[in-house]
């Protein structure tokens, strides 16, 4: 091959990364990240129906998140009753989600729902979510917890029932 054709081989190469070079873009993305405080839960205390009059099945009882029994058997409440709560701490910049799931029946009571008072802020049925919340801040907010119970069996004297739920708080 002669140094012509070489020379002239070269060039065509590379003119051809020259053009590949040329068609070829780049663009750079930045990304967000925002850090927040965990969410936390303390001080909780459980929400208490206190003593109720021994009695037949299918009875409902009401428990406010102030602490008062109402319901169309209220009459048999002889007294100790107290409102649930807990103490929801985390970020100041970030809503959030709170629900009442996986309810547990126990020896003749049915948690017919759970009710929910976030910062004052008026009862809400908490098994379909309080949605988008005010931030909790690091200084807390209190949840306070009421329940609307049925009973499914005769209950005697000195029976006892504990069921249980789960609160679950996560950011919005």
């Amino acid at each position: 091959m002669s140094a012509l054709k070489k020379m002239l081989l070269a060039v065509v190469i590379l003119a051809g990364f020259n053009l590949s070079q040329a068609c070829a873009e780049s663009h750079t993305f930045s990304t967000d990240i925002r850090f927040i405080a965990p969410i936390t839960l303390a001080g909780s205390s459980n929400p208490s129906l206190g003593r109720l009059s021994a009695g037949a099945s299918s009875r409902n009882f009401a428990l406010g998140t102030d602490g008062s029994i109402s319901g169309a058997n209220a009459a048999a409440y002889a007294g100790g009753a107290q409102a649930g709560s807990l103490k929801i701490q985390g970020s100041a910049f970030q809503n959030i989600n709170i629900v009442a799931q996986n309810i547990v029946d126990d020896r003749g009571v049915h948690i017919t729902s759970v009710t929910c008072n976030y910062g004052g802020n008026g009862n809400v049925d908490c098994g379909t979510e309080i949605s988008a919340a005010a931030a909790p801040t690091s200084t807390g907010v209190i949840l306070l917890l009421g329940l609307d119970v049925s009973t499914t069996t005769v209950h005697a004297d000195g029976d006892s029932a504990s069921p249980t739920f789960d609160i679950i708080v996560t950011y919005n």
